[in-house]
């Protein structure tokens, strides 16, 4: 089914058409909004760690399917209704509220990490405020209340978060993680002209101050080509990570815009927020882990397709593609979504492939090592938040078959879908969500990435507010070719 906006023009061929609501208007809302909570609380509980918060991330993850399979079917109506999706937005607020609680410092200290707490707080309470109040909104509230659901809003906890996250850095100048040493050494070694998977990240293991990876680069060099700029300009590849960051929650914002979902019958406007003030998401910036490179181009992906700027979607995707293996399986998601295609989704693994080729040629037997077989080969551990690494602590191993099995229920749920944006960004979202429950080593970072997708799938679909009548309802499907005038 899919359900239109009211005042916009139910023509499938027009670029508006191309954010359609395959996730129905309502009823499967509640579930998505449910599922990235119970995320966001799992992998905050113990930063990413251990047994016990798996039981949250479990329950997320079958909401999810819940919701991208439709298996909860028909929009909600009625008063109870919209009090039933009240519920999910508060619980969302209630997550956000006591997430800027939990505000894990490791390696940073002194007073720029208690300003660095000060703004995240700060940032993560008016978020919540924000959704609260534009739960609640009646005519004629004072200004000041309106100010809540206002632009103003939004870019005062923008800035705020990015605040936050300069204060996260230079509390923590050298965290003792291996993925800051390889981004920041790689990016030196590249003006150097020098192979990233041929360097190690330290004169010695003697002066290397984390017993991780010494002598290996695990990603794709599109990662630190993009981080290179910063560490040339700003000494750290971190400001990338939070400008990424800072992006990814424009372009949502914009992709919100386009389909008409921030006005009085529109989805919260602190929606977007959720990228930056996910609990946690500071000590994600400390640990310097990649996935808002990956959040930005798949953001920007969508929005362009949206804004007619296919070169653009294409570069968007091809910079994810090069960056990090795993969006690999996110190439069938791509071509299953019309308004994308099989074509463009080849230029992008075209221009991917370029963009990675040289180190390819240069050092095949390095490449082969580091990027391929240092990732197949990871063991097994017990700390990690997955199913495989529960089990492991029982002595159970679970090899490749039911990772497999997941992956084409993810498929077929993201074939289901496929036909609008909204669908698209559920499908990958329900990929790299069960990729991460069911592989070897997953952690606090690697869910970020399903989370960010699913907050663009609501973006995306414009579901309309608690108050808002509903939306009548066509039978259509969307049908456009890859050729299609984007």
């Amino acid at each position: 089914m899919t359900a239109f906006l009211p005042g916009r023009a139910n023509n499938p061929t027009t670029a508006s058409g191309w954010f359609r609501h395959d996730l129905p208007a309502g009823g499967n809302v509640g579930p998505l909004l449910l599922g990235w909570c119970a995320v966001a609380a799992g992998i905050a509980a113990g930063d990413g760690r251990g047994p016990w918060p798996l039981a949250l991330v479990l329950a997320g993850w079958g909401a999810v399917l819940v919701s991208v399979g439709n298996v909860v079917v028909g929009n909600m109506v009625g008063k109870d209704a919209r009090a039933g999706r009240g519920a999910v937005w508060v619980t969302l607020a209630v997550v956000l509220a006591a997430g800027v609680t939990m505000r894990p410092r490791y390696y940073a200290a002194g007073g720029w990490a208690d300003v660095s707490d000060a703004l995240g707080v700060a940032g993560g309470l008016l978020t919540a405020g924000s959704i609260l109040w534009w739960l609640r909104r009646v005519p004629g509230d004072r200004a000041g209340a309106r100010w809540l659901v206002s632009p103003s809003c939004f870019w005062s906890v923008v800035g705020l978060m990015t605040g936050a996250g300069i204060a996260m850095i230079l509390a923590a100048p050298r965290p003792r993680i291996d993925v800051f040493y390889l981004l920041q050494v790689s990016a030196d070694g590249l003006f150097a002209g020098a192979d990233m998977y041929r360097q190690q990240w330290a004169p010695s293991h003697t002066g290397y101050p984390v017993n991780q990876l010494f002598d290996v680069y695990p990603y794709l060099p599109g990662t630190t080509l993009v981080l290179a700029p910063f560490r040339l300009l700003l000494t750290d590849v971190r400001y990338g990570l939070l400008l990424a960051s800072v992006i990814t929650a424009v372009a949502i914002r914009r992709i919100m815009a386009r389909n008409g979902a921030l006005g009085d019958t529109g989805l919260p406007p602190a929606l977007p927020l959720l990228v930056l003030a996910f609990p946690g998401s500071m000590y994600a910036l400390q640990q310097s882990w990649t996935e808002p490179l990956l959040t930005a181009c798949v953001s920007v992906m969508v929005w362009a397709v949206a804004a007619g700027r296919a070169r653009w979607a294409v570069v968007a995707f091809a910079v994810a593609l090069a960056s990090k293996q795993h969006l690999a399986l996110l190439i069938p998601v791509a071509a299953f979504w019309p308004a994308f295609g099989p074509r463009r989704t080849l230029a992008s693994v075209a221009v991917a492939a370029a963009a990675v080729l040289p180190w390819v040629a240069v050092g095949p037997a390095d490449f082969w090592r580091d990027a391929v077989m240092t990732n197949l080969r990871y063991p097994v551990r017990g700390d990690a938040l997955s199913v495989p690494g529960v089990l492991s602590h029982v002595g159970v191993t679970t090899g490749f078959g039911p990772v497999a099995a997941a992956l084409v229920l993810a498929y077929w749920l993201a074939w289901r879908v496929r036909a609008d944006a909204a669908g698209f960004c559920a499908g990958a979202g329900v990929v790299l969500l069960t990729l991460d429950v069911m592989n070897k080593q997953s952690y606090f970072n690697h869910y970020t990435l399903p989370m960010a997708l699913l907050v663009t799938a609501l973006a995306a679909q414009g579901e309309r507010g608690p108050t808002a009548p509903a939306a009548p309802v066509q039978r259509n499907v969307e049908k456009r070719s890859s050729a299609a005038p984007s």
